[in-house]
């Protein structure tokens, strides 16, 4: 092989080992729910309980448990927080009786389940771990 492309050859190796998988980061709606599409400002307000309300329908935001990283890439991407922020924020709202913080599931098919099944439900997901079934929508990317 000549200089040269052993140093194509490299450069492709490079790009290959180097570049990170970016998994894709989206929020799902039940297919039912009348808004289609939300902005990060929106999420960020439902999912600090400012919005509990779109076009009279009840939004019902769920949460990843605080230990997985896809928890704290949807706080870090929507509500540009971590774990401790965001938990001492519900731990104030809590006490002084303004909401309790979204409901928390383990998996990603257990927030599905849940968005799949329940009216005004929002959730998120990781696109790289599972497919998004036709029960729910991306609501936002």
């Amino acid at each position: 092989m000549t200089n040269q492309g052993l140093i194509i050859t490299s450069l492709i190796l490079m790009l290959f080992v180097s570049a990170p998988a970016q998994s894709e980061l989206v929020i799902i709606g039940n297919d039912k729910t009348v808004f289609s599409k939300l902005n990060t400002r929106i999420i960020s307000r439902i999912y600090t309980g400012k919005v509990i309300e779109i076009e009279g329908v009840s939004v019902i935001p769920v949460n990843s448990t605080q230990t997985t990283s896809l928890r704290n890439r949807f706080l870090e991407k929507y509500l540009s927080q971590n774990e401790n922020e965001y938990s001492a924020y519900w731990t104030v709202r809590r006490f002084i009786g303004k909401g309790t913080p979204p409901k928390e599931f383990a998996s990603v098919t257990d927030i599905i389940t849940y968005v799949a099944e329940t009216p005004g439900a929002i959730g998120y997901i990781d696109t790289d771990l599972i497919s998004v079934p036709s029960s729910v929508k991306i609501i936002n990317q």
